[in-house]
C-alpha cells in the first residue's frame, strides 16, 4: 500500500487531505522543490499554498510573499479540480493586480503593492469573504481529484 492509498483509505476527509499534504511536501523537499512534482502533485500544492495565505494573511498576504508568483497556476489548479466559484474569485483577484500577468519576481510584485490604491485592497477583501462564504467544497473535490489522479500521486 502507497502512502496516497493510505491517505485516502482514512475516514475524515480532513485526514485524508493532511496525509496527502504531508506527503506531497515531503516528497517536495526530498527532490528538492514542488515544482518537480507531478502536474496532478502541484495541483494539490498551489491549492494548499493559496488557502494556507489567504486563511493567514488574506489576498494581500498572498501576492505580497512568494507564494504570489504562482498566481496563475492558482487559478490553473482550482480550473483542475472543477472548482469553478473558486476560479471565479481568484480570476477577479488578479484582474485587480495592477499588472497582467503578475510578475513572478517578488521585488516587483512588492513595488506594486506599495503603492496600492485602497479600492483593490477592498475589493480583495471583498473576495476574501467570497471565498470564505463558498459553499463549494474544496475538499471533496480535491479527493475527488486525487483518486482521478492516483498513479501519477504515487509516493
Amino acid at each position: 500500500m502507497t502512502e496516497i492509498d493510505f491517505a485516502l483509505n482514512q475516514t475524515q476527509d480532513t485526514e485524508i487531505i493532511e496525509l496527502v499534504g504531508t506527503v506531497l511536501w515531503n516528497k517536495s523537499s526530498e527532490l528538492g522543490s514542488f515544482e518537480a512534482l507531478s502536474p496532478p502533485e502541484q495541483t494539490f500544492i498551489y491549492i494548499d499554498i493559496f488557502e494556507s495565505e489567504l486563511l493567514n494573511g488574506g489576498l494581500f498576504d498572498f501576492f505580497y510573499n512568494t507564494s504570489g508568483a504562482y498566481a496563475h497556476q492558482v487559478l490553473e489548479a482550482y480550473q483542475a479540480i472543477g472548482a469553478y466559484d473558486s476560479v471565479n474569485i481568484v480570476a477577479q483577484a488578479i484582474h485587480c493586480f495592477p499588472e497582467l500577468p503578475i510578475p513572478k519576481d517578488i521585488f516587483k510584485r512588492r513595488s506594486y503593492m506599495a503603492n496600492l490604491d485602497d479600492t483593490i485592497k477592498t475589493q480583495w477583501e471583498n473576495l476574501e469573504v467570497s471565498f470564505l462564504d463558498s459553499k463549494e467544497d474544496i475538499v471533496a473535490l480535491l479527493i475527488t481529484y486525487i483518486k482521478a489522479h492516483k498513479t501519477r500521486f504515487e509516493y
